[in-house]
């Protein structure tokens, strides 16, 4: 019921509602910059319309560049290297989420491997700055976009919320 009202997936609606003991800390997102002939990288879920950077919750155990390149791998199918840290965005300046996420950016790099359909991911494409598709603005948005373009053409420094 909450997907339907929301632009949540049902994943994302578990995620929401899981009941914590713990103090209550920010979430982890990671997501992939990844650029070739001056055009991003972006992918579109199973079922959805909107586009999104390659990423995701970071998991428990991993690191940030850990989760990263694991996130990169199972929805690419690209094995990838780490090349700095972009930009860290507090979601409730930039995205007001039912939880706050600190989303960490990472500029990686391609490494080998082919992308091909899963369950997770239905394509991957690449597009300039200019002819940004539809974005899935709970992932990403197109003001962090361009401010992440801004960072990683080295017309500012690394973003830090």
């Amino acid at each position: 019921m909450l997907n339907q009202a929301s632009d949540l997936d049902s994943e994302e609606v578990a995620e929401v509602l899981k009941p914590t003991s713990a103090y209550a800390t920010p979430l982890m997102d990671v997501r992939a910059w990844i650029v070739e002939d001056e055009k991003i990288c972006l992918v579109r879920g199973q079922g959805e319309d909107s586009w999104a950077l390659p990423g995701g919750f970071g998991e428990v155990g991993y690191s940030p560049t850990e989760n990263i390149l694991k996130e990169i791998e199972e929805e690419t199918g690209f094995k990838a290297k780490v090349e700095r840290l972009l930009a860290v965005f507090d979601t409730n300046r930039f995205q007001l989420q039912s939880k706050q996420y600190a989303k960490f950016v990472f500029e990686c790099k391609l490494l080998d491997g082919q992308f091909q359909e899963n369950q997770e991911i239905a394509d991957l494409q690449f597009f300039a700055i200019d002819q940004l598709p539809n974005l899935s603005e709970k992932r990403i948005t197109k003001e962090q976009i361009e401010l992440l373009w801004q960072v990683y053409q080295g017309h500012r420094g690394q973003y830090l919320d």
